[in-house]
């Protein structure tokens, strides 16, 4: 035991070495995200007037919901008269959905949410802030907004049937958005697997967006809280192509 010990003597040492480095550097990472979190929950609370954060009957669960509930048909209502297309995202019902002049023009059930409770625990103030219409400032996506297809026309019946289609499916969707009142959206499709049941893998995909972010900047600066959704693939694709872009969001939870 001992000459295997002096053998890997040095082995050892980078090993232990190498794992409270990442240690240290996870921890550093951690306390500089709840830094940035702390600030930006302070700057946005000097700019909400102290009778919303105040609201005594917001802590009343019934009188909450009502006004959660109000809050939301008046947004919809403001939307109502933009002739725009817009994104409403209902966490209460776990439905996402396309709206227009107030009217719902498809629904999509959410599959899974993460966090599982984004943003419940908010004063009046606060709330009303976090569920403002917001525009979608900058986003990306893994299939394109409107696609164009290339098609020549055959000439005879002939040539008809000689064009062959393309097989290859789109890939499945990842749709990620940033709103102006610095809250991100990620949308992830589920398919279906070997077997055609639903694959979803929101663990796999939620450790993935969270490397991408580490890699992108080690120490997060500046907070922005993401809300990460799962919805069947073809919804998920019909919502992304049928929401604007620089399009609105109504929020409820």
């Amino acid at each position: 035991m001992k000459e295997i010990l002096v053998k890997y003597k040095i082995g050892f040492i980078a090993f232990f070495t190498i794992l409270i480095l990442l240690t240290a550097l996870t921890a550093y990472r951690y306390l500089k995200s709840m830094e940035a979190a702390d600030s930006a929950a302070k700057e946005k609370l000097v700019s909400i007037p102290e009778p919303e954060i105040a609201d005594a009957s917001w802590n009343i669960p019934e009188i909450q919901e009502k006004k959660k509930e109000v809050h939301w048909l008046e947004r919809t209502l403001t939307l109502a008269k933009s002739d725009s297309i817009n994104l409403g995202i209902n966490l209460a019902d776990s439905i996402v959905q396309v709206q227009l002049k107030g009217t719902v023009l498809f629904q999509a059930r959410i599959q899974q949410q993460s966090p599982q409770h984004f943003f419940d625990n908010l004063n009046y103030g606060t709330y009303l802030d976090f569920t403002k219409i917001a525009r979608i400032t900058t986003e990306y996506s893994t299939i394109p907004k409107r696609p164009l297809k290339k098609i020549q026309a055959p000439k005879n019946e002939e040539e008809a049937a000689k064009i062959k289609h393309d097989s290859i499916p789109d890939p499945l969707l990842v749709w990620k958005f940033e709103l102006d009142n610095r809250i991100e959206v990620v949308i992830t499709g589920i398919g279906l697997d070997k077997d055609s049941l639903v694959d979803l893998r929101y663990k796999e995909d939620l450790l993935k967006y969270n490397i991408e972010k580490i890699k992108q900047k080690w120490v997060t600066e500046n907070y922005m809280p993401t809300l990460y959704i799962w919805l069947n693939d073809k919804d998920a694709k019909a919502i992304y192509r049928a929401i604007p872009e620089k399009g609105k969001v109504a929020f409820r939870n």
